[in-house]
Parts: structure tokens; sequence; C-alpha cells
């Protein structure tokens, strides 16, 4: 006699992602898109003050890619899309970052705006982060073009942050207020 053995799954559950990968993952798409206005702004001030408009983007690939990546001025393909996706991953790991310390900051609801002033405190504290510890280390290169620039990188981070506590704030999950009649 032939028998089949028949075994009963429980159906499958919807995935469900916790408070906190939710929050990383809005830190995440807030720091592409605080990545991507720096970009922008970094593309207007460079045409404003006639600079090369890729040179940032180059200079990012130049420790992937060793000299060749700051060998030549003007667009070179392969070392602007390095330098991009070095750029927009470090944007979103840093966007991760920003969503950890609100979260961790504001353990009430935000109804002062927290995460648009914590991002403009978060871009000041990148910059000097970047020009007095990353720079200097990174690559000589890197500090001796940056040095003329200091303006114009504090933008560009001031931006970013700005950028990304606003999309942060759009994108968090938001709290629940009860309402008391």
């Amino acid at each position: 006699m032939n028998s089949f053995l028949i075994v009963h799954r429980p159906p499958r559950q919807p995935l469900r992602l916790a408070r906190h990968h939710i929050d990383m993952l809005g830190g995440a798409l807030s720091g592409l898109g605080g990545g991507g206005a720096m970009i922008i702004i970094a593309a207007m001030l460079t045409y404003v003050l006639n600079q090369d408009p890729w040179a940032q983007l180059r200079l990012l690939a130049q420790p992937i890619m060793g000299s060749a990546a700051t060998a030549t001025s003007g667009f070179a393909m392969g070392p602007v899309l390095v330098g991009l996706l070095v750029h927009l991953s470090i944007a979103a790991l840093l966007g991760v970052l920003f969503a950890l310390l609100v979260r961790w900051l504001a353990r009430l609801p935000s109804l002062l705006s927290l995460p648009e002033m914590a991002g403009l405190a978060y871009g000041l504290l990148l910059w000097a982060a970047v020009y007095f510890l990353v720079a200097p280390f990174a690559s000589s290169l890197m500090l001796t073009t940056a040095a003329p620039v200091l303006p114009v990188l504090l933008i560009q981070h001031m931006v970013y942050g700005a950028s990304t506590g606003l999309l942060y704030s759009m994108l968090r999950p938001q709290p629940i207020l009860l309402a008391y009649t």
C-alpha cells in the first residue's frame, strides 16, 4: 500500500520590519538623498568658481584607483563612476548613522523639528571630521586641493546635513499621538 506523508505548513507571514530597521532604512534613503543634493550643489559651486566639476568625484576614486583617477582633468568615465559609487555609499552609511543618532537623541515624539536641526549640526560635524581627520590621512593631494575651497566644502556638507535631516523627518516612522477628550 502506498502511503503519503502530508506535511502542513503554516501560511507565510508577511515580512515585518522592526522599528529600528525602518529607522535605518529611512536613514539610508535620506543619506542617499542628501548625497545627491550634495553632488548637485557641488556642481553648481564648481561652475560658479570656474573649477573642474568632476574633480571631487575623481578625488574620491583615488584611494581605490590610485593616481590614475586624478591623472587627467575633465570627465573620465571610470574614475567618475567609482567616485560616485564611493560618495553615495558613504552618504547612505552616514545617513544610517544619522538615523541612529536622532533615534537615540529623541526618545520623545519630534515636535520641535529635531531631525532638521540635528541635520545641520550633523553636516557641520561631518565637515569638521572630513577636513581635520580624514583628508590629512587619506591623501596629500586631497588636502591641498581642499584647502582653497574650504567654504565650498562647508556649504556642501551643510547641504548634505540639512537635506538628510529634512528627508529623514519625512521618511521615519511617526510616533502615535493619543488625543485626550
